[in-house]
């Protein structure tokens, strides 16, 4: 994968307006896989997933994440698999578990990989002790190996994340690390049941420089009830001044039909409508544009020297469950309960339940409760969208040279619908054999996506 040329950036303003972004925002996926999630079945199971697994053979590369579910409380916001408590014996059990199911996927594959990425999420991962940390990356160690330039990183929460833990994380060898944060305003923090204070971030964010994480990224949410342009305006204020390396910028999700606590969130204030969303974006982007920050795909930021930054500029930026990265390796093998994996032929996800999982690890089974098998149509459409979704331009030829198609006849419904319905978001130059997104297309990548998702979504998250 990659261009011969330096690829342009998505536009790191918003300056389009309000009426014109509304009128075109619509629900779907974040494609952050294709097919989307919706459309994993329990008909593909353990089986399937050991089938995908025998063909890592002796020396490939993979990426590994680890899902830590666990939380000492619960945000209100939250739409991520997670268990509030406070008994960090829980943690420990958990990491007993993990230790049997990565044995169990070891021995699935077909040879000893290499691991070039390995990322701990949840939940909060720093709610494990550190012996509990340091003995899964132990286990890591013994069934795969690890190079000295592999890049491990971990979500920690400020609020829950001590000095000592830092300090061992790093000894460990974890060298990237990314700090919720979601939005500084006390009021906006009530609504969200979230208390976090600017200070207790930088102390994080510092200790871990000091310790020689070279890559800091600071995580947050915009659309969330009680968020004025002037309250997010505060937060990015205080957020510069931290100085991360790179931002997700995550439009709010609200979703309690899937997550009913978030009705918690709708009683001090209401969830903003689409024109307040783009406003609240609006004021994002221009703070971290004036801080000399460039937008990176949909929803991430970085400093011009990254290299995430560099990656897009040369077409090597990737997309996963875990957002934009730099593409190293096709095969993203997840471990703990509710992890998905893709082995780049199929995805699968283990059972979001942590009893469930469990029982299923103890019983010797891998804890697959349902996935999908990429048809050969969907490997394209997902080239497609995901290159979409990272650059903003297609080029028909790098597809026919990557799968044997006629791009042109392959699509035609598809680029005629472009043409016809979505002329204001995409310029398809048949002569030179490309799609561009036009300025307000780039906002709207996810409906130039859509237009090639043959599953037709019609729910999911707003596209602004």
């Amino acid at each position: 994968m990659g261009h011969p040329r330096s690829l342009p950036m998505f536009p790191s303003r918003l300056d389009v307006a309000c009426d014109v972004l509304a009128s075109h925002a619509r629900p779907g996926p974040r494609y952050t896989s294709y097919p989307p999630a919706t459309q994993f079945r329990p008909s593909f199971a353990a089986a399937g997933a050991a089938s995908e697994l025998a063909a890592i053979r002796d020396g490939d590369d993979i990426s590994l994440y680890a899902h830590i579910p666990f939380c000492s409380q619960l945000c209100w916001y939250c739409g991520c698999n997670v268990e509030a408590t406070r008994d960090r014996s829980k943690g420990s059990r958990y990491v007993d578990v993990l230790l049997r199911e990565l044995a169990l996927v070891a021995g699935a594959m077909g040879g000893r990989p290499r691991v070039v990425d390995m990322s701990l999420g949840g939940g909060s991962p720093n709610f494990l002790e550190i012996g509990d940390l340091a003995r899964l990356v132990d286990d890591v160690r013994r069934w795969f190996t690890i190079p000295r330039d592999a890049m491990l990183g971990i979500e920690l929460d400020p609020r829950d994340t001590r000095p000592e833990q830092i300090d061992a994380l790093a000894a460990i060898g974890f060298r990237r690390v990314s700090v919720g944060v979601q939005d500084f305003d006390e009021a906006v923090q009530t609504i969200i049941h979230r208390h976090q204070s600017a200070d207790a971030t930088r102390a994080v964010i510092e200790r871990a420089r000091a310790r020689g994480f070279d890559s800091v990224n600071v995580d947050l949410v915009y659309g969330l009830p009680g968020q004025t342009p002037a309250s997010v305006g505060r937060t990015l204020d205080e957020v510069v001044r931290l100085a991360p390396d790179r931002l997700a910028v995550f439009g709010y999700a609200h979703l309690p039909h899937l997550r009913p606590h978030q009705r918690l969130v709708e009683r001090a204030a209401p969830v903003p409508d689409i024109p307040q969303r783009i406003e609240l974006l609006r004021v994002v982007m221009d703070r971290l544009a004036d801080a000399g920050y460039v937008r990176i795909g949909l929803d991430h930021f970085a400093r011009p020297g990254d290299p995430l930054a560099r990656a897009s500029a040369e077409g090597r930026l990737g997309r996963n469950f875990q957002g934009y990265v730099v593409h190293a390796t096709d095969r993203l093998i997840g471990i703990g309960a509710s992890a998905i994996s893709d082995s780049g032929h199929a995805y699968w996800q283990n059972h979001v339940d942590t009893e469930a999982w469990t029982q299923e690890v103890n019983a010797g089974r891998l804890p697959v409760v349902r996935g999908v098998a990429l048809a050969d149509d969907d490997e394209l459409r997902r080239f497609v969208i995901m290159r979409l979704m990272c650059d903003g331009r297609l080029d028909f030829a790098e597809v026919e040279a990557r799968f044997g198609i006629p791009f042109t006849d392959t699509f035609a419904a598809e680029l005629t619908a472009l043409a016809a319905e979505y002329a204001e978001l995409a310029i398809v130059d048949r002569a030179r054999g490309a799609i561009a997104a036009t300025p307000l297309g780039h906002h709207l990548i996810r409906n130039i996506a859509a237009v090639f998702d043959r599953y037709a979504p019609s729910s999911g998250s707003p596209s602004i």
